[in-house]
Parts: C-alpha cells; sequence; structure tokens
C-alpha cells in the first residue's frame, strides 16, 4: 500500500488521496466529524506487564477495528506518560481554531494522526501556493506532537508539507500533564498568527520566482538537495568496507539520478513549469525537487505518505528550499 494510510483513514476537503482513497468531504466539515467519517479508532493507555509482572510502565493501544481486528502495541511509556488520542486532537482543534479542515488521516495501524486546515492562499506570479495549518500527533511514546505552519504548491495532491524547514512557525508538544492545555493554546496563537504572517511568506516566493536561473544555477540546488555520499571510512576488515563501498556507490548513482529527474522537471517535464513564476526561476528549481519526492516511486513505496511528511522526502526538500533562501538572501 503506497499511501500508507491506515485502511482508507483519510479525508480530504477537495480530491482524494493517493491511489484515490479516502473520501472528499463534498461539504465544510469541523474536525471531530471528519473522524466519525474516516472511521474513528480507540488508542488507550493501559498497564504494561512483562511475564504476567506487572511493570511500572503503561503500553499505547489502539483497540481492534472492523479492518484490523487485532490490538496493536504503539509503544511503552512511563508513568507521566500523557496520551493525545485523535479524538483528543480533534476536540481541541474544534475549540480553538474551529474552521473546516482540509485532511484528516491516519498512518500505519493508526499509530500517526494528523490533520490540516487551509491558510490564506498565496499568488506568487501567477502560481498559487497554499498555506497550512498542520497537526501531526504520533502515538509511539517516542515523538512529540507538533504543529506546523508550512506552505505547499497546488500540484501536490496528497496536500502535505513541503518539508519541516520550510515551516514559519513549528512547536513540538511533549506528552506530559499541560500537554492538552498546550495543543490549545498554541492552536489557537499559531492560527492568528499565520494568519498575519501570510504577506512575509509571498514577499519570500516572490523573490524566488523572480530570481532567473540558468542551469548551473539549478544544477547546484538539485546538488543540495541530493548530495553525493561521502565515501566511507577504510577502518574496518574488507568484507565490511567492500559492502560499505558497495552502499556508497549505489547511493551516489541514485542521487546522480534524482538529480537529473528534477532537472528534467525543471526544463519543461515538470507541472506548472510553463507559468512565468516557475519557468526559468529559483522558484520552479525548488518546485521540480518537491514534485520529484512528492510523486517518484521507491524502495519503500509502502512508507510514501509518512515520508513525503516527516521521514526522507521531506529532508531532499527542506535542503532544496535551504539552498534557495540563501540564494536569494546573498
Amino acid at each position: 500500500m503506497a499511501h500508507n494510510l491506515f485502511g482508507d483513514r483519510f479525508g480530504d476537503a477537495r480530491q482524494p488521496a493517493w491511489h484515490s482513497l479516502g473520501q472528499v468531504f463534498a461539504e465544510e466539515i469541523s474536525a471531530t466529524t471528519a473522524l466519525k467519517r474516516i472511521g474513528k479508532y480507540e488508542v488507550r493507555l493501559a498497564p504494561a506487564e512483562a511475564a504476567g509482572t506487572p511493570l511500572q510502565k503503561n503500553a499505547i493501544l489502539r483497540s481492534p477495528t472492523t479492518d484490523d481486528p487485532e490490538t496493536r502495541v504503539f509503544g511503552i511509556v512511563g508513568e507521566d506518560y500523557t496520551l493525545l488520542t485523535p479524538q483528543d486532537v480533534c476536540s481541541i482543534y474544534d475549540e480553538h481554531v474551529g474552521q473546516p479542515i482540509e485532511t484528516i488521516g491516519a498512518l500505519g495501524f493508526g499509530e500517526t494522526f494528523f490533520l490540516s486546515t487551509q491558510l490564506p492562499t498565496l499568488d506568487v506570479r501567477g502560481d498559487e501556493v497554499e498555506n497550512y495549518l498542520l497537526i501531526s500527533n504520533p502515538m509511539t511514546g517516542l515523538q512529540s506532537a507538533e504543529i506546523r505552519v508550512t506552505p505547499v504548491r497546488v500540484v501536490c495532491q496528497n496536500t502535505l508539507m513541503a518539508s519541516d524547514h520550510m515551516a514559519t512557525q513549528k512547536l513540538k508538544i511533549i506528552h506530559d500533564n499541560t500537554a492538552k492545555q498546550r495543543m490549545a493554546e498554541w492552536l489557537r496563537e499559531t492560527y492568528e498568527f499565520a494568519e498575519t504572517t501570510s504577506k512575509v511568506l509571498r514577499d519570500l516566493f516572490e523573490l524566488m520566482a523572480k530570481a532567473r536561473v540558468k542551469d548551473a544555477e539549478a544544477r547546484k540546488l538539485f546538488a543540495a538537495a541530493y548530495p553525493t555520499p561521502k565515501k566511507p571510512n577504510t577502518n574496518a576488515p574488507q568484507a565490511i568496507m567492500e559492502q560499505r563501498i558497495k552502499w556508497w556507490e549505489e547511493n551516489v548513482n541514485l542521487m546522480d539520478r534524482r538529480r537529473e529527474g528534477a532537472k528534467s522537471l525543471f526544463e519543461g517535464m515538470g507541472t506548472g513549469m510553463d507559468v512565468p513564476a516557475a519557468k526559468g526561476t529559483l522558484w520552479g528549481a525548488y518546485n521540480a525537487v518537491v514534485e520529484t519526492e512528492d510523486y517518484r516511486r521507491g524502495r519503500n513505496d509502502d512508507q510514501i505518505g509518512a515520508s513525503a511528511l516527516f521521514g526522507e522526502r521531506a529532508m531532499a526538500k527542506k535542503r532544496a528550499f535551504e539552498y534557495a533562501v540563501s540564494a536569494v538572501q546573498k
């Protein structure tokens, strides 16, 4: 399942998720109602045991569902861990933001829950950029919940975030006894602040759209997004070194292919590369990387959704964005 969705638990205000799964909401909808539509599921804490002996810890459990009749263990946590369930996130969002949601969904077996709402759309010389408030709520005990404000180009059908670095705000919420209160306060303040900062984003993107780039400069951006791995140290036995060198050579070739793929998109194969904002500009080169990462196939196709949001794909977009920002600020 290349989407990495939990079942088909995805809802979108405009279009289906990956591979036409999930559902489209025909009307404006609250987070709580949207969660009911896509399929509520229960996540809870229960005392953890080992070989029948109680531990001073709790297990994060997902109860059986109609499409996955097993109890899933998402993690083991200390007794001071406060669980934020999908229902908690939706209730807090509805009370303190109160805007119709844009996307909502669950990844894996439901261990990561997310929702987003649309902020003011920016017009960058004819190329629309959508700004989103995203809540990501991993329930594994290993990661904090996170609130981001970040832009996404309209070509990205999955509507997820371009990268964590693109966020004008990024707030992490540790799962302690103040987690619900802090999420409520930060959501309210973040939404209000985001509405007032859209002009800053627009000015930055317009600078990128006005920056004409020749082939050599575009290649520098692609090289920043897809850096050549460092050659491994020669401080291991021969068999291990041979494996390291093989891995290194494979990854060098992989980065070369991705750079060439992004270059082809930038030179006209990419969606929207004929609009003035993208054609031959730094904005277009950056968006060639975004399109590459949102659509390319890979060795871990079952993780595309999560990777575009949090993982390797997001990091490539982050590096491209960092290069573009530094180039226009010189």
